[in-house]
């Protein structure tokens, strides 16, 4: 991994934000989270790098995924930050909506999780 390279998380679950952060951090992945739609906009706006991959929970107050995923892609500056949806639905035509990346199910398969994110971390 670059040094200057991170995740950015979008969980609001702060128990499973912790324990995403947890894990990546022991594969030595930098992690960033923040806790709804909104916060993570900000946090893109005011850092002066981007994130080479963002994980983003659907399900979020606030700002829930849908909607910040539709304002990421208007953004020609954040728009191409390949985005993994993590999500409990099984709705995967609502989804498909959101052109994501990847797509992981809750609960996550700590495997899965790895294996996805080594594909966008050099």
């Amino acid at each position: 991994m670059k040094p200057d390279q991170y995740i950015l998380l979008i969980e609001d679950d702060q128990d499973i934000s912790e324990a995403i952060k947890t894990i990546l951090e022991e594969e030595n992945i930098k992690v960033e989270c923040t806790f709804n739609g909104i916060e993570a906009l900000n946090f893109l706006t005011t850092n002066k790098t981007y994130p080479a991959l963002i994980l983003l929970d659907i399900m979020m107050p606030i700002m829930n995924g849908y909607e910040f995923r539709e304002k990421q892609l208007k953004d020609p500056q954040i728009s191409k930050i390949p985005t993994i949806i993590l999500s409990a639905s099984g709705n995967t035509e609502t989804l498909e909506k959101l052109h994501f990346n990847d797509c992981l199910r809750k609960p996550l398969d700590l495997d899965s999780l790895l294996s996805v994110v080594s594909q966008y971390i050099s």
